[in-house]
């Protein structure tokens, strides 16, 4: 088994009384490049919650290249890019061991599947997390919105099977026509409805339950045909028009008494409007055209001009539009500023000048109509105010955030000549214990030096010493050689 040694990094497993202990610390598993895409059933580590879970892929999302992998305790499944994953790696003491794949079974409702669950009379997106076992129960997990995306934070529940069906098949149905039922994607269902008014080409009004009135404005990306889920294969119902009515408003461009139109016997309105029109001393707006389509009754219920009424003359026309598309075109005016209120409504703090002033001027020609924008243009000119203040707390803080950058360069270049006259001195100081080592080695060289010198002289002296002697010697022998030769005989 490879030990692990102290400053060793390493990974440690939690469980939820804690850590359990040292055999449950790891060491690093290797780097993974990320270039491995991986298949269904593949054993990962997901980076969540800052930390590294096991899990399966239970599917690749060929869209955008992420992919739903589930987790056993507690059960669910989260969407992760691949950046956020790795192979997972099992550490058996001495080297790292891959797990195989699993086999995942296939069915209409296995993990991860996209299905709808009964919501009252409506049909709720979500996901299969997994089945229950030995029960005719899922653990779903509620979708957001049409798209099918689960957040980390959406709802987890456990659901009968007999209210789960899988995911109605896109349908392109092109355009609908009025009465046309239909289901209509709203706040997180959808619901069954019926089509009142057509504002403009892929744009609906639409009735649910019971109710005559148009309750909200859709468009063809939240609709679809109702569709049943029987034996196992998907039918489309029979195309029905709704067998209500209802009543349109019209009005005719004339004083006195008010002409009604076929025989809807209605008083006439515009949206929002309250004169009544029974006697002809009324003070009635006199439009500049006939008033006949049926969308006058659903704008008038809108709750946007319950809130703020409207009452505009559409003067204006009368020199800009011939009589045969001016009423086309004071609908489309009516849907325009429904529709401007909800994008003024729905803006981002990101919102930039630009589409502040082109609201403001769009909502300045809908005035010369008779629309009452004093509200819209109030809110728009604090935005714009809100706007010049944040546009100037921005040029503040790129300010700041060059100048951030600015001393960032100074700083790391003084951390660069910091290193440098760093790694100087600490060359420096090598080469003075260098050259204090050999300092150190010339003195002891020299001293052994000196004692040789010494010990040569002693030797040198030494020798004169004995040579004298020899010399002494020498000289006797020599003497008495001439003696012996020079005695007579």
């Amino acid at each position: 088994m490879q030990p692990i040694t102290k400053d060793t990094e390493v990974e440690v497993s939690y469980e939820e009384d804690g850590v359990k202990g040292a055999c449950l610390i790891r060491p690093v598993p290797p780097k993974d490049d990320g270039a491995e895409e991986f298949e269904e059933g593949s054993v990962v580590d997901a980076y969540y919650k800052g930390g590294w879970w096991s899990g399966l892929v239970v599917k690749r999302k060929e869209e955008d290249g992420t992919y739903l992998v589930y987790f056993d305790s507690p059960p669910d499944i989260n969407q992760f890019e691949r950046k956020q994953l790795r192979a997972h790696l099992d550490w058996s003491g001495s080297k790292w061991v891959r797990p195989e794949n699993k086999e995942l079974g296939k069915s209409e409702f296995s993990s991860g599947t996209m299905v709808e669950l009964r919501w009252s009379s409506a049909w709720r997106p979500a996901m299969i997390i997994k089945k229950v076992e030995n029960e005719e129960r899922f653990i779903v997990k509620y979708c957001d919105d049409t798209s099918y995306r689960c957040s980390k934070r959406s709802r987890i529940s456990v659901i009968d099977s007999r209210e789960v069906r899988p995911r109605q098949p896109l349908c392109s149905v092109g355009e609908y026509e009025l009465l046309d039922r239909v289901e209509v994607f709203v706040g997180s269902v959808w619901c069954e409805g019926v089509v009142r008014g057509i504002v403009f080409k892929g744009r609906y009004m639409v009735s649910f339950g019971e109710t005559k009135v148009a309750s909200v404005q859709v468009s063809c990306s939240d609709v679809r045909p109702p569709m049943e889920w029987e034996d196992g294969i998907w039918h489309k119902r029979p195309k029905t028009k709704s067998k209500f009515f209802g009543k349109f408003y019209c009005r005719k461009r004339k004083r006195g008494h008010v002409q009604h139109k076929s025989d809807l016997n209605d008083t006439v309105r515009t949206p929002t409007s309250n004169v009544e029109d029974t006697q002809a001393t009324d003070t009635m707006r006199v439009l500049p055209f006939a008033n006949k389509s049926p969308l006058w009754k659903i704008y008038e219920t809108m709750e946007v001009f319950k809130k703020l009424p409207q009452r505009p003359h559409f003067s204006p026309l009368i020199e800009s539009t011939s009589e045969d598309f001016r009423e086309g075109s004071a609908l489309g005016m009516m849907a325009t500023f429904s529709g401007l209120l909800e994008k003024l409504k729905d803006m981002e703090a990101d919102v930039t000048v630009s589409e502040l002033d082109s609201l403001k001027d769009t909502f300045t020609k809908l005035e010369e109509h008779g629309f009452d924008v004093t509200r819209p243009l109030s809110r728009i000119n604090k935005l714009l105010a809100l706007k010049g203040r944040q546009l100037k707390i921005l040029e503040g803080r790129r300010g700041l955030d060059k100048e951030r950058m600015d001393e960032s360069s100074k700083r790391h270049k003084a951390e660069l000549e910091f290193g440098e006259t760093e790694r100087k001195m600490v060359e420096v100081k090598r080469k003075i214990l260098e050259l204090q080592r050999q300092e150190t080695a010339l003195k002891e060289k020299k001293e052994a030096a000196e004692e040789q010198k010494d010990q040569a002289c002693r030797k040198i002296w030494k020798v004169e010493s004995c040579a004298r002697d020899l010399g002494v010697k020498l000289e006797d022998v020599e003497f008495d050689f001439e003696t012996i030769v020079s005695a007579p005989w």
